[in-house]
């Protein structure tokens, strides 16, 4: 399965204004027609990501055909009345959008607890309770930069970011509304000129943040509402453009062309744009601006005009259940390979999607429409519909609540047994039963795998604040052990999340006397002079960073006895020589002074969550979840190079701890290797205390 940092998981649609049992006489068919091109651009891109790299477009297409629907009736409304019914409006999205939201949900949640690993509960209970609570596309902004969490698997509700954002843009853009018509009725202005003026200025200012944000750290602002209120109110200042008379286009030859330009526009962007493309920012104006061309040419006629294809009935279909669609597409792309125990084939996933559009439909007629068109039980009346949604919101947050709460409880208890484990640990307990010299087995640790999948995610080498995160640039300066005793060497261990996988072992030697530590460990920040191969603000805060530990190493050189080193292969930008020659250029200075510098072999990494493999069990298959050493280690061990390159700079090749037989174990001497897909547990990196010890002599250091 596809990991979720930047995964363009599109936006919702908005429940179709138009329904073939109450005709309407602001139905417009290029509208539903553009729902239907969204929503097929967004499951395409979902079920076949090579086919149509640039799909995830939709969200925009669908947020621009909100903010103009929902402007333009609030206008008509102000205009009409003077005011605007907040409570009215606010039951009418609820009656539209949450009652298949919520049933969606509740399926999701039967199926993770049947289908999805224990491993997997904690993560997707938590995102389920921001679904339901409408802030999902926050908790995935804060996921994106939060090291620890970035790297986890998408979940089955991680589309409802989008969602989140539109139930985000209804709560708010209906009070600048509200705001305008009381500005125009104080100083005597007209409501669409002051509505204008204050929808203009938000709009601007949010395509300004969400020009600088993308550039700057482009992971949150994919989901973040202040990067996305523009394609709101892009939509809604075409609205209010629009509803001056004149200014829609007359001749129906130019706004065929306006038409087919905008789906074409559209199309190209499906198919051009990648997953690599920044986003939102100005990529995002071209189908905005493609959105609103199609909008306001509205459906012309003529020989040559798209109107026909707008009508016809499976493009009218296909947008009247645009939103039930895109709210099951996702979770049965997720939980299918679960339920089938391998990833969906082409065939598979073609029933697959026939079974999405058939769950759809009957969303749509037994759901949707009910909730919105019953007359019982009360629910036009915006109190009582606003009480039921509180009502619901509040039971679906108690299961998703609930189901986080077992998780944590889960986990702790699986911690509380690793804990005494390691505390009194059987012989050949992990890594010492691949001490290269002296490896043995232990057949009674065959079954056992600790810490257990569930609680392996928070088994993390802490602690938190001696790890410099994303946006941060100051030096932790994190000690453990006599730093002031000239009798204890001092080792200071530099590097990024890989090295601070590391830090149990160091932090282990230190509680036994052996050495003193200083860690200096920064999120995705390799002790390079080259930069990050990584987005711009990693970049720009790890040469911040470099540049304030570089003098911290001329400083301390004389109370320092080691520094050691390692971090992702991966974020090493440049070809491997250049990799290695950067490296070397960081590292030289230090060796210089005297200090000697010892790089470690990064550790191995896998395309696949190797707990979630584990969490099957072992006993089918003991080797089930190991992967080929060459495949553990895709990038050249470009660390050696470098230190051959520096006088004074040593290697220490750590994969013999790894790996065996051309093979790299996901569980060694009953111990959970991976946290994540290239994380190692800190229960692990403890076990290889001794062994990195013993390592770290041979090259010459006093411990």
């Amino acid at each position: 399965m596809t990991t979720l940092v930047r995964d363009r998981t599109s936006g919702a649609p908005a429940a179709p204004d138009g329904d073939p049992r109450r005709p309407s006489r602001t139905f417009r068919p290029e509208i539903q027609a553009l729902r239907a091109l969204a929503v097929a651009l967004v499951v395409l891109y979902h079920f076949w990501p090579g086919r149509l790299p640039g799909g995830y477009v939709g969200v925009d297409v669908f947020f621009v055909i909100s903010g103009f629907l929902i402007t333009g009736h609030l206008l008509r409304e102000a205009e009409s009345t003077g005011r605007v019914r907040l409570a009215r409006f606010w039951a009418r999205r609820a009656r539209r959008l949450l009652p298949a939201a919520y049933v969606v949900l509740a399926a999701t949640v039967v199926a993770t607890l049947l289908f999805a690993p224990q491993s997997l509960w904690q993560q997707w209970f938590r995102e389920t309770l921001g679904a339901t609570l409408y802030v999902e596309n926050w908790v995935l902004a804060g996921d994106a930069v939060d090291y620890l969490a970035a790297d986890g698997d998408p979940s089955p509700v991680q589309h409802y970011w989008s969602l989140s954002t539109e139930e985000q843009f209804y709560l708010v853009w209906p009070l600048l509304v509200l705001l305008g018509t009381a500005v125009a009725a104080r100083r005597a202005g007209t409501l669409r000129r002051t509505t204008t003026l204050l929808l203009g200025a938000a709009t601007a200012a949010s395509f300004a943040y969400s020009l600088w944000l993308t550039t700057a750290n482009p992971a949150p602002a994919y989901f973040a509402t202040t990067t996305r209120a523009w394609q709101f109110g892009a939509g809604a200042l075409l609205a209010l453009w629009l509803a001056r008379p004149g200014r829609r286009p007359t001749t129906d030859g130019v706004r065929t062309a306006l038409s087919w330009a905008g789906l074409a526009i559209l199309a190209g962007c499906a198919l051009a744009y990648t997953d690599s493309t920044p986003f939102p920012g100005t990529a995002a104006l071209v189908p905005v601006l493609g959105t609103v061309a199609v909008i306001a040419a509205g459906a012309p006629a003529g020989r040559l005009s798209p109107a026909p294809l707008f009508a016809w009935r499976p493009v009218q279909q296909t947008g009247e259940i645009s939103y039930a669609l895109y709210l099951w597409h996702w979770p049965a792309i997720v939980l299918a390979p679960f339920v089938l125990g391998h990833e969906a084939g082409l065939l598979e996933r073609a029933a697959l999607l026939a079974g999405v559009v058939l769950l759809a439909a009957a969303t749509k007629r037994w759901v949707e429409d009910p909730a919105r068109f019953t007359e019982r039980w009360g629910l036009q009346r915006p109190r009582r519909a606003l009480g039921v949604t509180a009502a619901a919101t509040a039971a679906l947050a108690l299961v998703a609540g609930g189901g986080v709460a077992v998780a944590q409880h889960r986990a702790q208890e699986q911690a509380a047994i690793a804990a005494r484990v390691v505390a009194d640990p059987p012989s050949c307990f992990g890594a010492e039963e691949m001490d290269p010299e002296h490896p043995c087995d232990n057949p009674a640790l065959d079954d056992v795998v600790v810490p257990a999948p569930v609680a392996v995610a928070d088994d993390v080498a802490g602690p938190r604040d001696c790890f410099v995160d994303v946006d941060g640039t100051a030096l932790a300066d994190c000690t453990f052990g006599p730093v002031d005793d000239p009798d204890v060497p001092h080792v200071v261990l530099v590097g990024d999340s890989h090295a601070r996988a590391l830090l149990p072992a160091f932090r282990q030697l230190a509680a036994e006397g052996r050495v003193s530590v200083t860690a200096h460990l920064k999120n995705s920040c390799a002790w390079t002079t080259g930069p990050v191969d990584a987005d711009g603000e990693r970049v720009r805060t790890c040469e911040e960073w470099r540049d304030k530990l570089e003098p911290w190493l001329e400083r301390h050189a004389g109370t320092t006895d080691a520094v050691v080193t390692t971090g992702s292969l991966k974020f090493l930008s440049g070809k491997p020589d250049r990799q290695a020659s950067d490296l070397a250029a960081a590292w030289r200075p230090v060796a210089e002074r005297g200090v000697p510098v010892v790089a470690l072999s990064d550790n191995p990494q896998h395309d696949e969550e190797p707990s979630q493999c584990l969490d099957g069990g072992l006993a089918a298959d003991p080797t089930r979840c190991d992967l080929p050493e060459d495949q553990a280690f895709p990038d050249p061990q470009v660390f050696e190079e470098a230190a051959e390159e520096v006088p004074g700079a040593s290697f220490v090749d750590l994969t013999p701890l790894y790996c065996r037989d051309d093979t790299c174990p996901a569980v060694i001497g009953g111990v959970n290797v991976y946290r994540d897909t290239h994380h190692l547990t800190a229960t692990y990196t403890r076990t290889m205390t001794p062994y990195l010890e013993r390592e770290l002599r041979d090259v010459g250091l006093p411990v």
